[in-house]
This record gives structure tokens, C-alpha cells and sequence, in this order.
């Protein structure tokens, strides 16, 4: 077959092309500092990149729902730490007017201050975390109890947060269960001292029973937060890990890639210097 100029010419523009994409890719890299900047580049490493990021992209949304976890456990523990404090003190004040020697005087004052007691504890009890009330179960836009004597108004369902891969936790405690014996207590107090009464014996272990009862749940919650911390490290090194081999996928060389570019660079010019002595040839050189 004979060679004509055209199909030289046609031939050489192509290894050219062929240099110089080969140039323009390792450029791009440099640039990027990525080795993957299409899925053409490699498609096999294009989908393993994905599956990764998608892993990655799991992990901070469990990271999140920690997050939204600590903050309502967080809002819980305090307020049932200072309820603790308050259900003390009415405990206190409770002996105080069991006292068969106290003045009338002395009754109305400890019955005040448990009147005022009794309304923080139920203010503690209607906690919000943002515009959610923490101890209503899923009723959140609902205030738990409305006064001392009131029925609780929320539900008993739990809120559950997905908290890794296929772990889901229960966030919450109800108020019935952590407030309801203590504020039943209190309002049976108030009653016995608003009756001129001294605290019956039934009501003081009311309050001890109270105590138990928020004590119990906020032991619980300590658990829940132990479990939240144990797990937000699983996820947080799960995380580092999967990003790591992330970057090691896609991640360009730069020592290697700007090598690589510096002999592509050399073999274009090469190739351009020889090409273009052999394009400029004419016919007549060839007769």
C-alpha cells in the first residue's frame, strides 16, 4: 500500500493528540492534586470513591444525631440534677413541720417555701431543649405538667436516634416516670400543711419514694450518655478511617504525577520537534 503525504500528515496528528491528552491529564492532576477527576479516568476506582464517600457521608449524619442526642441528655441531666437538690429540700422542710413544736408561723413559711419548690420542679420538669420539651416523650410541643396537681400531658413513647450503622438508641426519659412520684409527693405536702396538718408518714415516704423514682431515671440516663460517648468515638474513628482511605484512592502523588508530567512534557516537545521536520518535507523532496 502506498503512503500518501495525507495519511502521514493524519497519522502524526493523531500520536500528537494522543501525547498531549496523555500531558493534559497528568496536568489536570497537578492541579487538582486528585488522580480521579472523572469517572473515564479510572471507572473501577471511580466506584469504590463513591461507595467510600457514601460511607463517609453516613457517618457524619450518625455524628449529628449524637450531637441532637447529647444536647437533649444534656438538658435532662442537669434539670433532674437540680430537681434532686429541690426534693432535698422539701424533705428537709417535710421533718421540719413534722415537728409537733413548730408555731403556726413556722408551718406557713415551710409551706410556702414547698409551694415554691413544687412550681420549680414542675418548671424543671417542663425543660425545653430549643422548642422541644425534654420529658414528654414524643407529645415535644407539649409542656409535661401544667401545675403540681396535674395530670402528666405527655406520652410514653420513646425518641429514638440512629446513632451508627444499624444502632438506634433511646434518647429520652419521661416526666411521669422521673417526676410524676416527686410532684405527687409535693402536692400531698402542700395539702397536709395548707390543713394545718404536720406531714403524715405516708407523705414523707412519698418523697423518699420520689427521690428513688428520679433517681433511678437519672441513672438511667447515664447510661444513655456513656453509650452516646462510646459510640461517637466508633463513629469518629470510622469516619478518620474511611476518609483516609478516601484520600489514598483519589489523591494524586504530587512527587510522582510532576515527575510523570516533566518526561510527558520532554516526549510531547520531542515529538513535536520530530514531527514537525517530517510534515515540512514536500513531494518533491520525496522523488
Amino acid at each position: 500500500m502506498r503512503i500518501t503525504q495525507g495519511m502521514l500528515t493524519s497519522r502524526t496528528l493523531r500520536n500528537l493528540q494522543t501525547n498531549y491528552a496523555g500531558l493534559a491529564k497528568v496536568q489536570e492532576q497537578i492541579t487538582s492534586g486528585r488522580k480521579i477527576n472523572r469517572p473515564s479516568d479510572d471507572p473501577a476506582l471511580a466506584r469504590s470513591a463513591v461507595r467510600i464517600r457514601d460511607s463517609i457521608n453516613a457517618l457524619e449524619q450518625h455524628t449529628r444525631n449524637i450531637d441532637a442526642a447529647d444536647r437533649v441528655t444534656s438538658a435532662a441531666e442537669t434539670a433532674l440534677a437540680s430537681a434532686g437538690n429541690m426534693l432535698a429540700r422539701v424533705k428537709e422542710l417535710a421533718l421540719q413541720a413534722a415537728n409537733g413544736s413548730i408555731s403556726i408561723d413556722g408551718r406557713n413559711a415551710i409551706l410556702a417555701e414547698v409551694a415554691e419548690l413544687g412550681n420549680g420542679l414542675v418548671s424543671l420538669a417542663n425543660t425545653r431543649n430549643g422548642d422541644d420539651y425534654v420529658f414528654s416523650g414524643q407529645q415535644t410541643r407539649t409542656p409535661a405538667y401544667a401545675s403540681l396537681l396535674a395530670a402528666y400531658a405527655g406520652d410514653a413513647n420513646p425518641i429514638n436516634a440512629r446513632i451508627a450503622p444499624g444502632v438506634t438508641v433511646q434518647v429520652n426519659i419521661t416526666g411521669d416516670a422521673a417526676f410524676g412520684p416527686a410532684l405527687a409527693a409535693v402536692g400531698q405536702l402542700v395539702a397536709d400543711l395548707t390543713a394545718g396538718n404536720p406531714p403524715q408518714g405516708a407523705t414523707i415516704q412519698a418523697l423518699d419514694d420520689g427521690f428513688d423514682a428520679m433517681l433511678a431515671q437519672r441513672t438511667r440516663l447515664g447510661a444513655i450518655v456513656n453509650r452516646l460517648s462510646a459510640t461517637r468515638e466508633f463513629v469518629e474513628t470510622s469516619a478518620f478511617t474511611a476518609t483516609k482511605l478516601l484520600s489514598d484512592l483519589e489523591d494524586a502523588d504530587m512527587a510522582e504525577v510532576i515527575s510523570l508530567a516533566a518526561s510527558r512534557q520532554a516526549t510531547y516537545q520531542a515529538a513535536l520537534n520530530v514531527n514537525a521536520k517530517i510534515l515540512s518535507r514536500s513531494l518533491v523532496d520525496e522523488l
